[in-house]
């Protein structure tokens, strides 16, 4: 996305957004991990594991935006799953000013155990 501004030009890129997309679904309650899958974690951004596989597409100032996820044993698929597409539509609108248009949330798996104990996946 790039906007013209009276002093020159602001551009964010779909990593970027990626970014904040992953972070926000990663603070909805009963997510577990987020990414394609448990091994695929290549950032950090404070504390927050942000994995692969968040795929963004922009076009013009509408966004679309696929999020893996694990989630937590005995949590409600579809009320986790409307959590994370309403709370990451509203951080990303707010941080970047652009529209976004579909947040499609893909469940790779539930995290099984208690803290510390989240690697046994069924």
């Amino acid at each position: 996305m790039k906007e013209e501004l009276s002093y020159g030009s602001v551009k964010i890129s779909k990593e970027v957004i990626a970014v904040i997309a992953g972070i926000a679904a990663q603070e909805v309650e009963g997510v577990a991990r987020v990414g394609e899958s448990l091994s695929s974690f290549i950032k950090f951004v404070s504390g927050i594991p942000i994995g692969r596989g968040l795929k963004v597409e922009l076009l013009d100032k509408d966004v679309f935006i696929r999020i893996p996820i694990y989630v937590k044993q005995n949590v409600f698929f579809p009320d986790i799953a409307r959590d994370i597409q309403n709370h990451v539509k509203e951080v990303v609108e707010s941080m970047t000013g652009l529209n976004v248009r579909e947040v499609n949330v893909i469940i790779k798996g539930v995290i099984l155990g208690k803290k510390g104990e989240e690697d046994k996946v069924k």
